[in-house]
């Protein structure tokens, strides 16, 4: 993999941040293969329609405030055109239903692969809770 890659495959975490912290589940989709799988929160979304509404979903609970932050990106192999990661990220959440904010430490286990374009996008995505503290 060359440096201009791992650049690609950082921007792409720090993109699903920025998107997933604003409710733009539509530009979220975009950073996601038209047949990937998003594993989050014990669902599993098939396909970019299907993951940009749980964005949706997850940013129209009311009062809800989001920030994620990632970091410690480790490419564990590459295989067939296709780029295995593991991340760490840290997701603080707050919303009217619940009065502290929720820091939740998550592993993140990336695969990716190049879409038609020629771009490096998501291939799957799982997003497993490490741990969660009400700060």
């Amino acid at each position: 993999m060359t440096a201009s890659e791992l650049r690609e495959l950082e921007r792409l975490l720090s993109d699903f941040a920025w998107f997933a912290d604003r409710g733009d589940g539509r530009s979220l989709a975009e950073l996601f293969l038209e047949d990937a799988v998003l594993h989050v929160g014990g669902q599993q979304h098939h396909g970019r329609e299907s993951i940009a509404a749980d964005c949706y979903r997850r940013a129209s609970e009311p009062g809800r405030k989001v920030r994620h932050v990632w970091s410690n990106l480790r490419v564990q192999d590459e295989t067939d055109g296709r780029i295995n990661t593991a991340a760490i990220q840290l997701t603080f959440e707050q919303t009217e239903a619940h009065a502290k904010t929720q820091l939740r430490v998550n592993d993140l286990l990336d695969q990716f692969a190049k879409g038609p374009e020629g771009t490096w996008r998501f291939a799957r995505r799982v997003i497993s809770r490490a741990m969660a503290v009400d700060i």
